[in-house]
């Protein structure tokens, strides 16, 4: 994989896709912006992304793209998702200009409920956030930060986030005086030479510190677990030895679904690799992979309905529900 992708288009987004999102169908984008600053160790992300400045124009002709192109889907649509493979609301990348300009676009999507921007927590601007709480029709507002485990250490030096606790949790604290959703991403064995069931118990208890957190201040949370797999052309591929990270495997994933849904969180979990990782290097590499489980896990995902789940839980959590 090259450093940058110079090659795309600037007036076309990296990525239009859609899901059904617990329950909402969701429009996913995922636009060509200059690259994240940021190099976080697991993550691949800003090598699709440019060197150079895209400027706003560019931006805004790649969503006009987007909503020429879905005009006529764009009524099914509950909810709308976009970010920039790092931070949507970082001005420097993703011009507020062209904020605005999707804000705008976004009024064709007449049946929204819920507009999702992807960011890193510095960005949370309580300005920026009420600008746009004012211009956009949907009622709903959901902030997706990678925060991705409690552990400190695991967090700022073997991932190299640069998110501080302290900062999340005022971000936390700022969403929830606005009445705005935090959606986190919740990696499963984020560290090197970790077992499975110690990466099992470090995203559950990232789970309980979020919602420990977001209940303290009233936000709402929505946990959306990454099973860790080691992405083509990363920091980790690079500087790693092989065997040094192991994706976790497909039962604990369930079971990291299963404790999500016991504390009474929406749990949606990413069950594919981006497009940055083969089989060998994700779940579906560990001995014991169970096709079925992931089928049920991605139903799951769709309406958030337990019963997909049940024939694979234990018994006695099968009878509790």
């Amino acid at each position: 994989m090259s450093e940058n992708n110079e090659n795309h288009d600037p007036n076309t987004p990296l990525y239009v896709g859609t899901r059904k999102f617990l329950g909402k169908r969701d429009l996913v984008l995922s636009f060509y912006t200059t690259k994240c600053q940021f190099q976080c160790t697991y993550c691949a992300l800003p090598t699709r992304s440019a060197s150079f400045e895209v400027t706003a124009e560019q931006i805004n002709n790649q969503i006009d793209h987007v909503f020429d192109s879905k005009a006529g889907e764009l009524g099914g649509f509950r909810q709308l998702c976009f970010g920039n493979e790092g931070s949507a609301l970082d001005p420097r990348r993703f011009h507020r200009e062209s904020v605005d300009h999707l804000l705008h676009r976004a009024r064709e999507m007449e049946n929204l409920e819920v507009l999702s921007i992807e960011t890193r927590p510095e960005y949370v601007k309580r300005d920026y956030l009420e600008h746009i709480a004012r211009t956009t029709h949907a009622p709903r507002l959901d902030v997706t930060v990678g925060f991705e485990t409690q552990d400190d250490f695991i967090r700022q030096t073997v991932l190299k986030k640069k998110i501080s606790r302290r900062v999340m949790e005022d971000r936390v604290a700022l969403l929830g005086e606005l009445g705005i959703r935090l959606t986190s991403y919740v990696l499963i064995k984020p560290a090197p030479r970790m077992t499975d069931e110690h990466g099992v118990r470090e995203a559950v208890a990232t789970m309980e510190y979020l919602k420990e957190l977001c209940d303290r201040h009233g936000t709402e949370l929505v946990i959306y677990l990454t099973p860790t797999y080691v992405a083509e052309g990363s920091y980790l591929q690079q500087t790693t030895q092989p065997g040094d990270w192991t994706p976790p495997t497909i039962q604990g994933i369930f079971d990291v679904v299963v404790a999500g849904h016991s504390m009474g969180l929406p749990v949606y979990t990413g069950l594919w690799s981006e497009e940055l990782a083969d089989e060998s290097t994700d779940f579906r590499g560990r001995e014991g992979y169970d096709p079925e489980l992931r089928k049920a896990m991605v139903r799951f995902n769709r309406d958030h309905d337990f019963s997909h789940l049940l024939p694979f839980a234990p018994a006695q959590l099968a009878l509790a529900g």
